[in-house]
């Protein structure tokens, strides 16, 4: 069956993202709050200059082996969902359904309320220099942002790429003005931390080991245009080149950001600071310094828009294949958004604002994450064997998913040594989702329970005015 809008227009996601939508989307959601607020992880272990440069260099470049893994997945089943769709595909319904299952409940909706409370954060900053802001400020800033984004992602997917567009090309104008400031301190003589870059470093491995859990981290977020593919202009071509391009700027930038953080600061000094390009700042421009706050701000609202945009395609996907309520498959009649599954990210992540502790739940990610991830990896592995019928137009070379798939079970292993007590949990969490798969997929529910759900269904989808896409289904 199969729908249309008023204007005889097929009811489905449509490609609206080209190639500088893309590299905005990856920049968005990989560049948010961690390079101006905490960039001090890898140098808290390594202990000098050099040694941190290097790393924050090679874990760039161990992120493009995954996004090209990645580059192929995308390619072969160009499917709303990204991992969802990979995983699924290559391992089977119950291992796709937990990779839902660990998104919807560990990840995005944590995620999306730090950056939330992040972004309110820092545009208090100025107001309340001296003293936390107000709760209720904080909590209300946070809502309002969720509330403006979701807004806008229920109702134009190209006023979303605007924004993503905006607020990506802001925050790299704001870590070039960094960097400016820091060619500037370097032409004044600044380079007493460069003279003997490799003083005082940490060459253990298992230091060196966590610096790279740190850096790896900085860069998540170079899968997040795979969630979107279906919206993508001529995917075969746009993907592999936004990768590309994206990761490339990222690790530019952020190579060139501590160069300028280390012309003024000491490893030591940037230890000592919570917010490390406010620090900077104030040893540059004083007073002047609440401009980076903003910046700051605008960043972490970049980030919330790409997290929402890409991650309402995972649950619309997992609907689609009745892994999760069919409401959640909706698209609006009128402005071929998923518009259910956006605004059920946006109650998800508003009722995690009601909890300002929610940096556990994070930690719990971290584990989930990366073993979804993994797993997708091997999925492309696996797959190169089981299904050599399906179409590829981008064949990577087998060095790249085999060496980030070792690079994702040491992050797993770091994991499990670092945080062992949110590991188990996270675990936990996971395989909870074992017994909701058997009630919420493989039950057939007696009619009179199917009857309410059904009710449930039509008055979600008349207040939406939004209808059941098949594009997608086999």
């Amino acid at each position: 069956m199969s729908y249309s809008a008023d204007q005889g227009e097929k009811v489905e996601l449509k490609k609206t993202i080209g190639l500088f939508g893309g590299v905005s989307l990856i920049i968005g959601v990989i560049v948010g709050s961690g390079i101006f607020v905490s960039p001090k992880g890898v140098t808290q272990e390594v202990g000098s200059v050099g040694l941190s440069l290097i790393i924050w260099v090679v874990c760039g470049i161990l992120s493009i082996f995954g996004a090209q893994t990645y580059a192929e997945l995308g390619c072969m089943i160009p499917k709303a969902g990204g991992d969802y769709e990979y995983i699924m595909t290559a391992f089977g319904s119950l291992y796709g359904f937990l990779f839902v299952w660990s998104q919807l409940i560990i990840i995005i909706p944590t995620a999306n309320a730090v950056a939330a409370l992040t972004f309110a954060d820092y545009i208090l900053q100025p107001i309340y220099p001296s003293c936390d802001a107000p709760l209720a400020s904080r909590t209300l800033i946070a809502a309002c942002a969720v509330l403006i984004l979701t807004w806008l992602n229920c109702v134009s997917v190209k006023w979303v790429n605007r924004i993503q567009n905006v607020f990506s090309a802001g925050k790299i104008i704001a870590l070039l003005t960094i960097v400016a400031f820091g060619v500037y301190c370097l032409f004044q003589g600044r380079v007493e931390n460069f003279t003997s870059p490799f003083e005082d470093s940490n060459y253990d491995p298992g230091k060196i080991a966590v610096a790279f859990y740190s850096g790896l981290f900085c860069y998540a977020g170079w899968s997040y245009l795979n969630f979107v593919v279906e919206e993508v202009k001529e995917p075969n071509k746009t993907l592999p080149r936004s990768i590309w391009i994206g990761l490339i700027i990222v690790i530019i930038v952020y190579t060139f950001t501590n160069i300028a953080y280390f012309t003024l600061l000491t490893p030591r000094k940037m230890l000592e600071s919570n917010a490390v390009a406010v620090t900077f700042s104030e040893e540059l421009i004083g007073s002047y310094s609440w401009i980076i706050s903003i910046f700051v701000a605008l960043s972490t609202f970049g980030f919330v828009n790409g997290i929402l945009f890409s991650t309402s395609r995972i649950i619309f996907g997992a609907a689609r294949n009745n892994h999760m309520p069919n409401m959640l498959a909706f698209i609006s009649v009128k402005y071929f958004t998923p518009i259910v599954s956006v605004m059920f990210m946006s109650l998800a992540t508003l009722v995690c604002l009601l909890f300002q502790d929610t940096f556990v739940l994070i930690n719990l990610g971290v584990l989930a994450e990366y073993l979804f991830i993994a797993l997708s990896v091997a999925g492309l592995l696996l797959l190169r064997k089981t299904r050599p019928d399906l179409p590829r137009p981008i064949k990577v070379n087998l060095f790249y998913p085999l060496v980030f798939l070792i690079v994702c079970i040491f992050i797993i292993l770091m994991t499990l040594i670092q945080i062992p007590f949110e590991s188990f949990c996270c675990l936990a969490i996971i395989a909870l989702g074992i017994p909701v798969y058997g009630v919420g997929v493989v039950w057939q529910k007696p009619k009179e329970i199917q009857d309410k759900l059904d009710y449930v269904t039509i008055f979600i989808q008349k207040l939406t005015n939004s209808v059941f896409d098949e594009s997608k289904l086999e």
